[in-house]
């Protein structure tokens, strides 16, 4: 056990994390950051850091690892405490000097003190959906993708994109420059989930005869000898089936997400997934403890990056305004 007791314990490393890092930062507080993955940026840099990031305020555009760097530098300008490949598994109270902290334990046998906690842990634990496809499992690594982290690895190949949200879409999109064209997006359904101007775009490519959109078709088998070198499609509207030929294939239908031991916690939940909060102040049923980003949830919660932000510059403030026993103030960066 360390008996270092900061000011706030933030679980995760995201871009939410990090604000709430710089915000606990700037009214002189002291922070330990505690992340599961073993690096900062939480799922943008583990699920999509070369994918563009279209709705953060300021950004235009800007790659996903561009901004976690930067979320990075602004956060941990004040000297945090961070602490990576550490998952979170028992918290509870206990005196130390006199004084009531917060005792988080985790999965390395570490034992974290500190007055309150901010969990900016996005969607938990998660894990991708997989195609009920038998044998699937035996193609990772050998031309089957969860993800894309690099396009370079995806140079010249022949893709066939699964999914019909915004991941799928702004891939099929944004690897024209990259992989072998048409790019074969299949997806199971007519309607799409993902933006209209995204939809949009891969239409006007379709036309232009570099995407090739497959509406309603599931990829049924995958072929290959030690790779995947092509997949069978049905159009399940008529049952007709076709092989068409394959290098990658980049299945992004989402992942399957749990709290995890949080759950454990006695922490009252917005649903199954979500940490339930008082949107005013970021605060959950357990005292001192606080949350943000996608983990928090109340209702109408829209889980955007922005919104995350928002909320971790709320909760750092009423954190801080809690462990001094002083008004809530935002205590302004500008001169």
């Amino acid at each position: 056990m360390s008996d270092d007791v900061v000011d706030v314990t933030i679980l995760g490393a995201g871009p939410t994390g990090l604000s709430a890092a710089y915000y606990v930062g700037h009214r002189d507080g002291s922070v330990r950051i505690v992340e599961s993955l073993e690096q900062i940026g939480g799922q943008v840099a583990a699920t999509y850091p070369e994918k563009h990031v279209y709705d953060v305020a300021g950004f235009p555009k800007i790659l996903g690892q561009k901004l976690v760097d930067m979320c990075a530098e602004q956060g941990l300008q004040y000297g945090a405490d961070v602490r990576l490949g550490e998952e979170a598994k028992t918290l509870e109270r206990m005196s130390q000097n006199g004084e009531e902290v917060l005792a988080l334990t985790t999965d390395k046998g570490n034992t974290y003190l500190s007055r309150a906690m901010i969990i900016t842990a996005g969607h938990g634990a998660f894990e991708p959906r997989k195609l009920g496809v038998e044998g699937i499992d035996a193609w990772q690594g050998r031309g089957l993708h969860y993800v894309v982290r690099e396009k370079a690895q995806f140079a010249g190949k022949r893709c066939v994109i699964v999914g019909g949200g915004d991941s799928a879409l702004d891939w099929t999109l944004g690897l024209q420059d990259t992989a072998s064209l048409p790019i074969t997006l299949v997806h199971r359904r007519d309607r799409f989930r993902a933006l209209e101007s995204s939809m949009n775009e891969a239409r006007r490519l379709e036309d232009e005869g570099a995407v090739r959109i497959l509406t309603p078709h599931e990829v049924r088998e995958v072929h290959g000898d030690g790779r995947i070198e092509a997949v069978t499609i049905e159009d399940t509207a008529t049952g007709e089936t076709e092989q068409h030929d394959c290098d990658a294939l980049i299945t992004l239908l989402g992942f399957v997400s749990h709290l995890g031991a949080i759950a454990d916690w006695g922490i009252e939940l917005e649903g199954k997934r979500q940490i339930k909060i008082d949107p005013m102040s970021c605060a959950t049923s357990m005292p001192g403890v606080y949350a943000a980003g996608d983990v928090a949830g109340y209702t109408g919660k829209i889980t955007l990056i922005t919104v995350g932000m928002g909320e971790a510059a709320i909760a750092a403030n009423n954190v801080i305004a809690a462990i001094r026993g002083e008004k809530v103030q935002p205590k302004y960066s500008t001169d």
